[in-house]
């Protein structure tokens, strides 16, 4: 192709229309409905305030944390986890398939941590932090 004039290169190209997180993809309508309307309307706080934190963890297994920004005072994390696991199993069996490999996976755990900034200033619907991954590949 470049012989041919085409001497741009594109790399690392992204789509959000899924997103994919613990080893399983949700349509990015689903979950961004869930964590700016559901989880807001039941337990407080705008949509800057719950973030999926998908991470892997040092023995390479996927880690998926809900982060519940600490301002919005006490909540049981259990409800918390069941109102997140309904709304995304809710709709047609695939979706409810898909909920129950998080559910029996333990995903995602609760944490009461204020969302992470990317350097732009935004708050990602689904934070992917790789630094645990490039620690542990950069230790062989």
């Amino acid at each position: 192709m470049e012989a041919l004039g085409w001497t741009t290169h594109l790399h690392t190209i992204r789509s959000f229309e899924k997103l994919t997180a613990g080893g399983v993809t949700f349509l990015d309508t689903d979950l961004i409905h869930v964590l700016e309307e559901i989880l807001p309307v039941r337990f407080g706080g705008g949509p800057t305030d719950y973030q999926l934190l998908d991470e892997e963890s040092p023995d390479g297994k996927p880690r998926v944390r809900l982060l519940v920004h600490p301002r919005l005072g006490p909540m049981d994390p259990a409800q918390v986890r069941q109102t997140f696991l309904d709304a995304i199993g809710a709709g047609s069996g695939v979706e409810r398939v898909m909920m129950l490999v998080w559910r029996d996976a333990g995903l995602p755990s609760i944490v009461r941590e204020a969302p992470r900034v990317t350097s732009g200033g935004k708050i990602l619907h689904v934070h992917l932090d790789r630094s645990n991954r490039l620690a542990v590949n950069n230790a062989d």
